[in-house]
């Protein structure tokens, strides 16, 4: 029996022109498998890709990302797999549906975790289940395992890991050698991904990865009793995550105590990276994060309206300067006490060079740290 997809099915080639021909596997991102191939046919990655590209180096880029129609011709061709079964193996189709348009070419894509590629090494990104791994004929790496959402197995029900068990390092299939043998190794250490010890993953975080996931499959959702598609239902998500995280980060009395009301456990020393978003976190954090804000996304309108009176947030507190409000908020935004004015009315006052502040530190060394983890590898 074929093992349960849910994302894509995978595919036999037709006709390969590969000397061992490999299928693509359910759920199998479109990495995985060109390692797999590689591994197959008895050469690194490098040495597949460098055959199929003669004159691109895919793996100093995100491959799950980069690969153009253009150059899914070539693949096709000699591994048999149609181009259109290929790219349902890509995080672009997923990337289009989140933002609801094409996605940037350079920028970081929304929910879809960043690999920090510095050259052929890579900061994280790629997560991966012990137990899925184990059961694997042959250990692949799943689509899934690169949305920001997904912190847990939804097949096993226990937290994702992103790094080595044994030594820390990414995990890095790409730089794997032709006799390493198998995928779920680490490249650093040669430490076996499956023998490695993962835990339970929190309630609150798994319940926001099972309704997101329902909400992408069905193109609809309803927060607040009412319909929201795709986009705005990420779009929501993002809304909450900033708000969790700058009532985490020393925000308003006010905006504390609402979040408290609503029941939103704030999650301590989150790491201080450049950006409000989840894509460059750790699972670990993640877990933390989205299960505060699942807590929002799961209250309802009264829950709310008690929350913002009991508190006495105003307007400025709820929403701050610049952030887009989701229009399903934008009632209720529009009920809080407004004291924009009375900020303008404050005469200006000249500031004096100083000390950055702490915020500001923080996010230059967890920069300088990522730049040293890269070259100490």
């Amino acid at each position: 029996m074929a093992p349960a997809y849910s994302w894509h099915p995978g595919t036999f080639g037709v006709a390969p022109l590969w000397a061992v021909p490999v299928s693509l596997l359910p759920d199998e991102i479109i990495s995985s498998w060109l390692v797999r191939a590689a591994l197959s046919q008895g050469c690194d990655p490098l040495v597949l890709t460098g055959e199929v590209w003669p004159r691109w180096r895919i793996w100093t880029l995100d491959a799950d990302r980069t690969i153009t129609a253009e150059r899914l011709k070539p693949l096709s061709r000699l591994s048999g797999i149609a181009p259109e079964k290929l790219e349902a193996a890509m995080l672009y189709p997923v990337a289009r549906k989140i933002g609801g348009g094409e996605p940037p070419s350079r920028a970081i894509w929304s929910w879809v975790l960043a690999l920090g590629a510095r050259s052929a090494k890579r900061r994280s990104g790629l997560q991966y289940c012990p137990l899925c791994l184990s059961e694997d004929s042959k250990p692949y790496y799943r689509l899934q395992w690169r949305f920001a959402w997904h912190v847990a197995c939804g097949r096993h029900g226990c937290s994702l890991l992103d790094r080595c068990w044994s030594c820390r390092a990414p995990v890095e299939p790409h730089r794997l050698a032709a006799e390493d043998g198998h995928a779920g190794m680490c490249a650093t250490c040669k430490a076996d991904f499956r023998d490695a010890i993962t835990g339970p993953c929190s309630g609150n975080a798994l319940a926001f990865q099972r309704a997101t996931d329902r909400v992408f499959r069905e193109g609809r959702g309803l927060c607040f009793e009412k319909p929201v598609s795709v986009t705005e239902w990420f779009g929501l998500a993002d809304f909450f995550v900033s708000l969790v995280r700058r009532g985490a980060q020393g925000g308003t009395g006010s905006l504390q105590r609402f979040l408290a009301i609503i029941g939103v456990p704030l999650p301590l020393e989150l790491p201080s990276v450049a950006g409000a978003g989840v894509e460059l976190l750790g699972v670990n954090e993640r877990q933390r994060l989205l299960g505060a804000t699942w807590r929002l996304l799961a209250a309802d309108i009264d829950c709310f309206e008690y929350g913002f009176k009991a508190s006495q947030l105003t307007r400025q507190g709820f929403c701050g300067h610049g952030i887009h409000v989701p229009f399903l908020l934008c009632d209720m935004v529009e009920e809080l006490p407004d004291r924009s004015l009375a900020r303008r009315r404050r005469p200006r006052r000249m500031i004096m060079a100083g000390p950055r502040p702490r915020n500001e530190v923080l996010r230059m060394m967890a920069r300088l740290e990522r730049k040293l983890e890269m070259m100490r590898r």
